[in-house]
Order: structure tokens, then C-alpha cells, then sequence
């Protein structure tokens, strides 16, 4: 995996943590990518994959919850992985 989509793996799924409502996903991925100084292009992208996806959706509010990065990702399925790669830029 490149290791741009690594670190947008570790902050985005820290961003879901919330509830689920349409845009607060991509808001919440956008806010904590800028507080990084990532690129925050992705965030949208992802939001429509995880939200398509019911258990997606269940993986990242439980990624959400995980406060170590590499910790956070080592616990990240590949079909989360395979969500991030297509949404990285």
C-alpha cells in the first residue's frame, strides 16, 4: 500500500466517529486530514463508499473508536483498504 493512502487510511477512519447523517462522514474526514495539512480530496469519495456499504459503515465507526494509528490500521479489513486505495488521490 503507498504510504499516502496509509496515512489517509489512519486519519479519515479516525474522522468517523460520529453518527452517520449524509456529509458529516466527508466533513469530519475533511477536518482532520486539514489539521494534518493532507489532502483532503478524497474525504467525499469515501464517505459515498462507506455509507454504500452497511459494514463498511460499522468498520469505520469502530476504526473511529481506536486512538493509536498504527494500531488503527493494522485492525483495517482490506475491503476498508480497497475503499481508501480508490478514494486516495
Amino acid at each position: 500500500m503507498k504510504l499516502t493512502t496509509q496515512l489517509f487510511a489512519i486519519a479519515a477512519a479516525a474522522a468517523f466517529t460520529s453518527s452517520v447523517n449524509a456529509g458529516e462522514m466527508a466533513d469530519a474526514c475533511i477536518a482532520a486530514l486539514e489539521a494534518d495539512g493532507r489532502d483532503t480530496s478524497g474525504c467525499t469519495c469515501l464517505e459515498e463508499e462507506v455509507t454504500a456499504d452497511a459494514a463498511l459503515e460499522e468498520e469505520f465507526l469502530t476504526l473511529g473508536e481506536i486512538a493509536d494509528p498504527a494500531e488503527r490500521y493494522a485492525a483495517t479489513s482490506d475491503g476498508a483498504k480497497a475503499a481508501m486505495d480508490k478514494c486516495t488521490r
